[in-house]
């Protein structure tokens, strides 16, 4: 990821602990750990691609603009 978040990919809230990029409260719990494991497949590319959408999502932009 070109651009890490100091920030918990969950509750984006508090610190995140590398490498899980969640925070201790978030990680404490086993769902929202197993939300966030990597998928097997998955690239660092492919991470960044799904956090460049999450982040346009949030601001109600485009998902894909032409």
């Amino acid at each position: 990821m070109s651009q890490l978040s100091t920030h918990c990919i969950h509750c984006e809230l508090q610190p995140a602990a590398l490498p899980s990029s969640l925070c201790v409260r978030c990680k404490s719990f086993s769902g929202i750990r197993r939300l966030y494991l990597r998928r097997r497949g998955w690239t660092q590319r492919w991470e960044t691609h799904l956090l460049k959408l999450t982040r346009r999502a949030q601001q109600q932009l485009p998902l894909f603009p032409h």
